[in-house]
């Protein structure tokens, strides 16, 4: 039941998600779990058996979204495996979510509030005149490159992890490769990855799950209690 919570949670999430820019779903799959019971004070070769439960497995799917044009020269979409690298409070991150501005400062920020890095690694920052993002990232200002966008690629997406909705960091700590060669397309922002039919019918089926083994649980409950109450009443 609580497998079958978590993944309904996981559903639920991806639903409310379904118009974040960038977002990408998360899947889950339930593993069975040995754990041993060593510590429970039992004599070591009972503490070698074995109990099995059910755990729930947040995976993310990483596969494109639809691309839809926004007209506007400060949104772009990333083809294939790239992010966008960000500055946060926490470090550099990385994000799909490509609707960008500039602030006061004429510096570029995600919709987050983010600045967002250039391969010199810092953030870029322009100046007034008219912008513009080639298909290889280069950020023009009045037809003169000023930057372009650090786009990567993570190698290895097992050490990738979620952080909020859109952001992702790396839990080994390594730095992800830069990638010169990925498709950068101005105009045009990736949406979510979410099939809304698709989620419905897996909670919908989450649902019925959950409760068929809600009744199973209150139907061994109850004949457990009505077996005891009647081996108390004969032994009384």
């Amino acid at each position: 039941m609580k497998a079958h919570s978590d993944a309904l949670e996981i559903t639920a999430n991806n639903l409310a998600n379904i118009n974040t820019v960038g977002f990408k779903k998360d899947r889950s799959f339930t593993s069975m779990l040995r754990e041993t019971i060593s510590d429970s004070g039992f004599p070591s070769g009972i503490g070698q058996t074995v109990n099995q439960s059910v755990r729930t497995e947040r995976i993310v799917d990483y596969s494109d979204g639809v691309i839809l044009p926004t007209g506007r020269n400060l949104d772009v979409a990333i083809r294939g495996d790239g992010f966008l690298t960000v500055q946060t409070p926490n470090g550099e991150r990385y994000t799909r979510n490509g609707h960008m501005h500039l602030d006061s400062n004429s510096m570029l920020r995600t919709a987050d509030g983010n600045p967002v890095l250039g391969v010199s690694g810092r953030p870029i920052t322009l100046g007034p005149g008219e912008v513009f993002i080639s298909d290889n990232g280069g950020v023009y200002l009045n037809g003169e490159e000023m930057d372009r966008l650090r786009v990567v690629v993570f190698q290895d997406r097992s050490q990738a992890e979620k952080e909020g909705e859109t952001l992702f960091f790396s839990k080994d700590g390594g730095m992800p490769t830069v990638r010169t060669d990925m498709v950068v397309r101005s105009g045009y922002l990736e949406q979510s990855n979410i099939n809304a039919v698709q989620s419905m019918v897996e909670m919908i089926a989450i649902m019925r799950q959950f409760e068929s083994i809600q009744r199973s649980v209150a139907h061994e409950m109850n004949d457990m209690n009505s077996k005891v109450i009647e081996r108390l009443g004969r032994s009384g």
